[in-house]
């Protein structure tokens, strides 16, 4: 109870536009998010009829504005999903793809990639995860700098088939991209107005 108001239980709560669920699978996020693309895939379809519709270009700004966002949105959260679960929204990204290129659906994703200047799904994430591990490093006053930075608990992860937090699962694509986070200054800003 909660100022006499009985608290419901419940088996996912949606908080700032992306599910939780009971065991953070996100796979309820997930299936909401595909469902939500391809209503907007369906408009991309309307724009980029093949009679009249929009040129390249255009259709590729809106498949930006109109799913690759959505997709984006979160993903940092999200991302902690396994990779079964997160394979579910490639096709709706090669779909938009195509469609904004007027590819075949037999076209090989590799080709939509370079075509598009895309990157996959998965290396989205993991490029926008790195530049908000980036900017947090730059404000140590964040709420979230210690959890990132500081993981408390990290040894339960070592041998565990458990997802790692952020500050664990980030560290090695640093690492790999040979980024060395020491070297990243705090923001300061000046005394002096403007």
């Amino acid at each position: 109870m909660l100022d006499k108001t009985p608290i419901k239980v419940v088996t996912e709560a949606k908080f700032l536009g992306v599910i939780f669920d009971r065991i953070l699978s996100y796979s309820s996020h997930v299936n909401y998010l595909k469902t939500n693309c391809l209503k907007a895939l369906d408009i991309l379809k309307v724009v980029g009829h093949t009679d009249w519709g929009a040129d390249q270009k255009t259709l590729l700004c809106l498949y930006r504005a109109l799913v690759r966002s959505k997709l984006d949105y979160g993903c940092i959260v999200y991302g902690a999903a396994s990779n079964n679960i997160l394979k579910k929204l490639d096709p709706i990204h090669h779909q938009g793809l195509r469609i904004a290129l007027g590819a075949f659906r037999t076209s090989p994703v590799t080709s939509l990639y370079a075509k598009a200047q895309e990157m996959s799904l998965k290396n989205r994430r993991k490029k926008l995860s790195m530049n908000y591990v980036l900017k947090l490093k730059t404000c140590p006053d964040n709420p979230a700098y210690s959890c990132v930075f500081e993981p408390p608990n990290s040894k339960l992860f070592e041998k565990s088939s458990l997802t790692p937090p952020l500050g664990l699962r980030i560290l090695p694509l640093f690492e790999d991209s040979k980024i060395d986070l020491d070297m990243v200054d705090d923001t300061t800003v000046s005394d002096t107005p403007p």
